[in-house]
């Protein structure tokens, strides 16, 4: 139960100590100038005297030894004066508190340690004054004991964490004079063993925590500190608490008294009896109260009861009656109290007889029992400014307020809460004497009462000449306290509100403000619709606390009660947000322009709205007293009728607005383009970019090797708002990217779109120009690019793209250049440095076989390269060359046949060098072009050798030497490449054989046997098949007597075995000539995947 604070706090009695004092010693209390100080309501302040009082103020007070001293009275039996023991007043052996008293010390966790040091003096101080105060035998002590509580510490020098760590009771355990340090949970666990609590708070959150801690735990003294220059909390005045404006105005509150009480250990029902002696010292002895008699038992005195004569009224008891009302009842109005209460029922009687005053008589009063009730209405004082004076025990408070003032001066100046007004009647009815002896249980049931109170009964009884009275007193109580109707709601998370233990946080999504409205709605209906008796009306004094931390807060910051409606309210709530000065700042951007390279440049949560309020039901009532002049009035509640709720709801970045960011479609139709040049089938245009490059290696040199573009030509975005109104979106979203993960800063993206006056560009179909958007270089195979769109609020999305460069396909023709020559007179095998001349003829045969695929490296990744023309030269011995090839063609498949004629312009060699070179020209993605030049040399010689009386020879030679007619064996048809003395040329087209023997016809025959004519060589040969120079062994001949007489082909030849694999072959081509075109494979073309 929390207690409210007296606004005079000179004498507040805490603890209240038992002291004992030698026989014969007075007691003497001085009041310290630093100690004993009352607050006027005013404010100003008064020291009282350090004097010593004087002792004729004091009562003298003995041990509990018994204690006698003679008096001199008159005797009963005659007029001698005798000496009779009188029995002292001695010490009661019952006080407020004794033994061990521990109060506990609760300190805001940014209390300095000064302030510390200056209260732990004080401490002592008390200590001190108790110790020297009560007797040191008495077992009295004051202890302390000490804790914090959580402060929001406006010094930085202390934790910036509102919780109370380890370190901050080391600080308070530092003071020995504060005693043991609990954590604040251990404290709370122990109150039953605190008899009063001190506390120190230094701001809104400690007071808060401080008062809960008090409530909570139903601490019926408290003294509430508030430290110099936070009194925010102060408006209640000294009963909230009391503001020191230095740390040593803490010397001027002694908040312990010293009490004793007296009572009549030595003499049986004995009551003190206070007197001024003729010394005029007050003096204190036992007699018996009214209705005893004072007489001696076993040598002892005992006040004995006896039995009085006089009739009494039932009425008339001191305390009279008391009804407490524990039940709810919706009509205010008591009657029958004597048979539901059970109030008794006075008789009143009279000499004439009671059955038999029915008559009137001259001059006589008329004959009657008469009942009244009037409601009193006594001044009615806070109790929580009368409790600190007075104890928690009201049983033991005095009966008039006179005396209040007298134990505590600074009373009189309370205001009652309730002032005293003049009774007002509610019953007054009589009947004779005969109707009331018949039926007296209705004369007092008739009474209705119609509110709580304190009620004066009377019965007057009248017979002819006189009257009896008998008065008597009953208060009803109200026992009956607020009860809630509804239940107190409860607080709902969801996983959206991105915390691990989200607690009373949710997402704020409209669904959300609704349902937390609702609760709020929920919740003032607990404290609106609540229960109470008929009687209370409109006595409430519920204790309601609200506070509330904003968006873009860091703390909860107090409020009116009744705000805290209104606190999730839509339109209140999406204002608060969207208005906020904050919400339209780039997070992103940082002084001087630079983007926010960290993780998370926004505090998580900071867009969060949290409101918490709670409500103790309670109700002012009055606990009014039969024969007290005042009474309390409390304001209290059942302990368990109480509703705390707190929500939070917070915006999230993807909670205020949606992004979207996608490759633009004319980007994707150019990657689809590129992707039909590729063979791997794991790419997608979603999320990647694919670029043709006109190089063939990464970061080369043969065409463009990078791609450069603006982030705002590859990727669109979109932003909207989740919430409707009349707000920008793009002032709430904010950009930010960059390339190869954490490898690269990060840098902003599109924080202003420039207008048409800076672009130049008045049409709707520009494209739009932003700020951070530069030209970004693309050179790496792959390049990831990371995009987030954020608010004040935090990461609405990420997104990831990627960029994919793609290079075309290596080119190595030359290094198969060589392979593609080959004499196909002789074999497939590669010519080796030396070629020999056809036998018999003054030329060589060299075949020129060309597949476009050749040289080309494939790869999944990479574009595809093709042939698209082949030019080749060839020179004869260092004479100027001559094109001997062109064709132009994507991909060609290329077999052409060269006839090499030996030199003999102007002279014959023995040794005819000649030397080719081929251009190859491959096209890329994109119609690039790419460009090869391979080469190679042939030494031809005559292989064969001179021979004798070959046939025909000596009329060939006669006839036709010099003869610009071919000759025979001499070349007459196909690519024959031919000298001059200075230049290489190509003899083309059919030549006529000369006819130089008679009877033999010389005629142009195909050197090998194709089906297509263009495609072979020709040469002059007699019109007879057969002999030895037969097509058929024509190869195998030469080779065979290459191998006898010339030493160049050694090196080819190294037995029969060779000679027969090779003839094999040519006649296996001789006769498979139309499939062999066909199924030859070309197995020196590799194929590179």
């Amino acid at each position: 139960m929390l207690v409210a604070q007296p606004k005079l706090l000179g004498l507040l009695a805490l603890v209240a100590a038992l002291q004992r004092f030698e026989p014969s010693e007075a007691a003497a209390l001085a009041f310290s100038s630093r100690l004993a100080v009352s607050l006027a309501r005013n404010g100003t302040s008064f020291v009282a005297s350090s004097e010593v009082l004087p002792s004729e103020l004091l009562l003298t007070q003995f041990t509990d030894k018994k204690v006698t001293r003679k008096k001199i009275k008159k005797s009963v039996d005659s007029n001698e004066m005798v000496d009779d023991d009188l029995v002292m007043c001695s010490q009661s052996s019952e006080a407020v508190y004794d033994g061990d008293v521990d109060v506990l010390l609760l300190f805001s966790k940014c209390i300095g340690s000064s302030t510390l040091s200056t209260v732990e003096t004080w401490a002592r101080d008390m200590q001190s004054i108790v110790a020297h105060t009560v007797d040191q035998h008495s077992g009295v002590a004051l202890n302390f004991k000490a804790t914090m509580v959580p402060g929001v510490c406006a010094n930085a020098a202390y934790d910036a964490v509102v919780e109370v760590t380890g370190d901050d009771l080391d600080r308070v355990a530092a003071f020995p004079g504060f005693g043991d340090v609990y954590p604040l949970d251990m404290a709370t666990s122990s109150t039953d063993g605190f008899s009063a609590v001190v506390s120190f708070a230094t701001d809104g959150t400690s007071y808060n925590e401080i008062v809960t801690f008090e409530s909570v735990n139903q601490m019926a003294n408290v003294v509430n500190f508030q430290m110099h220059g936070s009194a925010e909390n102060c408006e209640g005045g000294p009963e909230s608490c009391v503001e020191l404006k230095e740390d040593e105005d803490i010397f001027m509150y002694n908040p312990f008294t010293v009490t004793q009480s007296l009572d009549c250990a030595d003499l049986q029902n004995g009551v003190p009896v206070t007197l001024i002696g003729d010394d005029g010292k007050r003096q204190c002895y036992c007699g018996c109260p009214a209705g005893f008699e004072m007489q001696t038992k076993e040598k002892n005195k005992v006040c004995v009861q006896v039995a009085s004569s006089a009739s009494s009224c039932v009425w008339s008891k001191v305390s009279g009656y008391k009804h407490q009302v524990n039940a709810q009842s919706s009509v205010c109005s008591f009657d029958h109290v004597v048979d539901k209460w059970g109030i008794p029922l006075p008789l009143p009687t009279s000499g004439y007889g009671s059955n038999k005053l029915v008559l009137l008589a001259d001059e006589s009063l008329d004959p009657r029992v008469r009942v009244s009730a009037v409601k009193m209405q006594n001044p009615e004082y806070y109790a929580g400014y009368l409790s600190p004076v007075l104890g928690s025990a009201t049983s033991s408070w005095p009966l008039h307020f006179k005396d209040v003032v007298a134990k505590a001066p600074s009373a009189a100046k309370l205001d009652p809460t309730v002032p005293g007004a003049e009774e007002f009647p509610i019953h007054d009815a009589a009947k004779t004497w005969k109707d009331y002896q018949s039926n007296r249980a209705d004369a007092v049931n008739s009474i209705v009462f119609k509110s709580y109170g304190k009620y004066r009964l009377q019965m007057d009884a009248f017979d002819y000449y006189s009257s009896a009275s008998c008065a008597g007193c009953l208060v009803i109580l109200d026992n009956y306290r607020p009860r809630a109707t509804t239940h107190c709601p409860a607080s709902f998370c969801d996983s959206a509100s991105g915390a691990a233990n989200c607690g009373c946080t949710a997402e704020l999504t409209l669904s959300n403000v609704a349902k937390a409205n609702d609760l709020v709605q929920q919740y003032f209906s607990f404290g609106d619709q609540a229960d109470n008796d008929g009687c209370s009306g409109n006595n409430r004094c519920d204790l309601h606390q609200f506070s509330k931390k904003n968006f873009f807060e860091t703390k909860y910051s107090r409020y009116s009660h009744d705000d805290g409606i209104s606190c999730f309210d839509q339109d209140v709530v999406l204002g608060e947000i969207l208005n906020h000065e904050k919400i339209t700042v780039n997070p992103l951007k940082q002084p001087g322009g630079k983007c926010s390279d960290v993780t998370a440049p926004v505090q998580t949560g900071q867009c969060t709205r949290c409101c918490k309020m709670s409500t103790a039901l309670r109700e002012f009532w009055t606990d009014y007293r039969c024969g007290s002049d005042y009474d309390a009035r409390y304001c209290e509640g059942d302990s368990d009728q109480s509703c705390t709720f707190e929500q939070c709801l917070v915006v999230n970045g993807d909670t205020l607005a949606t992004v979207t960011a996608r490759i633009k479609p004319p980007v994707v139709a150019e990657s689809a383009k590129v992707l039909q040049q590729l063979h791997q089938e794991d790419y997608q245009t979603v999320t990647q970019v694919h670029r043709a490059l006109e190089c063939t290696s990464y970061y080369g040199d043969d065409g463009q090797c990078v791609y450069m573009a603006k982030l705002s030509e590859l990727i669109a975005t979109t932003q909207t708002l989740n919430f409707a109104g009349d707000f920008k979106v793009n002032d709430l979203v904010h950009w930010r990217f960059k390339l190869n993960g954490d490898a690269e800063k990060w840098q902003l993206w599109k924080t202003r779109r420039q207008t048409s006056a800076e672009t130049g560009c008045n049409w709707a179909t520009c494209e739009a120009v932003y700020d951070d958007d530069e030209v970004l270089t693309f050179s790496d195979p792959e390049t990831k690019i990371s995009i987030e769109a954020w608010t004040q609020c935090g990461l609405v999305r990420r997104f990831f793209f990627y960029v994919h460069l793609h290079v075309n396909s290596a080119v190595d023709v030359c290094k198969h250049f060589d392979t593609m020559w080959y004499q196909t007179s002789v074999s497939r095998l590669p010519i080796a440095a030396q070629t020999c001349a056809y036998p018999g003829s003054d030329f060589a045969e060299l075949t020129f076989d060309f597949h476009p695929n050749v040289g080309l490296q494939y790869s999944r990744t990479e574009l595809q390269m093709r042939v698209s023309e082949v030019v080749c030269s060839g020179a004869l011995e260092n004479r100027t060359p001559v094109e001997i090839l062109k064709v132009t063609k994507d991909s060609p498949e290329i077999v052409t046949r060269f006839g090499v004629e030996l030199l003999h312009t102007p002279n014959t060699e023995a040794i005819t060098n000649f030397d080719v070179s081929c251009e190859f020209t491959y096209v890329g993605f994109g119609a690039s072009t790419h460009s090869k030049t391979c080469g190679r040399s042939f030494s031809i010689v005559d292989c064969k050798g001179p021979q004798f009386d070959v046939p025909h020879a000596k009329c060939e030679f006669d006839a036709c030497a010099g003869n610009k007619k071919a000759g025979l064996y001499e070349g007459c048809g196909g690519n024959i490449v031919r000298s001059s003395k200075t230049s290489t040329y190509v003899g083309s087209g059919g030549k006529e054989c000369c006819q130089g023997c008679a009877g033999t016809s010389v005629v142009c025959t195909p050197l090998l046997d194709v089906p297509n004519t263009n495609a072979t060589l020709m040469r002059c040969e007699p019109a007879s098949v057969g002999g030895a120079y037969s097509n058929y062994y024509f190869p195998v001949s030469m080779l065979a007597e290459a191998s006898q007489d010339h030493p160049i082909v050694m090196t080819v030849v190294s037995g029969g075995v060779l000679v027969a694999v090779v003839a094999f072959v040519v006649q296996y081509r001789r006769k498979t000539i139309a499939q062999a075109a066909i199924a030859v494979d070309d197995g020196y073309y590799p194929l590179l995947y």
